[in-house]
């Protein structure tokens, strides 16, 4: 019995180190909400300074609803993130998912549930320092 603990230990650990688990990612909240981030429509768009969209983009529907941000036409020091609000957008839990274009012209954040009255926007800046857009709730 010892010996099948230490060898599952092992195994466990070797699948970690290689990636097969897990033990804290990009999908942490969004798999804690039960929504992921594909099959997506666009709902919103709003524009940064330097052209790029920040979009808010949806699948499913009622209260089946997940959300998440993506950045499309950006650079490199770009960030997006998600905001949710219990109150139709008086106060929101803000910075959910906050995701940094390190390469490349896109990123997305995790999807977060969207259900129960909550409503969603995603707001993004073209970097450090720089005004902050974000798109109408839904």
């Amino acid at each position: 019995m010892q010996t099948n603990k230490r060898i599952a230990g092992a195994v466990t650990a070797v699948a970690l180190m290689s990636g097969l688990f897990t033990a804290a990612g990009a999908t942490t909240a969004g798999a804690a909400d039960g929504c992921t981030n594909n099959n997506g429509l666009t709902q919103y768009t709003a524009f940064g300074t330097q052209g790029q969209g920040f979009e808010l983009r949806r699948n499913g529907s009622g209260n089946n609803t997940c959300v998440w941000g993506r950045i499309v036409g950006g650079s490199p020091g770009m960030h997006i993130w998600v905001d949710r609000s219990n109150d139709g957008g008086r106060t929101w839990q803000g910075h959910l998912g906050e995701a940094t274009i390190t390469s490349g012209g896109s990123v997305w954040t995790e999807a977060f549930a969207d259900r129960n009255g909550q409503v969603a926007r995603t707001c993004g800046d073209s970097g450090y320092n720089t005004p902050i857009r974000c798109t109408g709730w839904y």
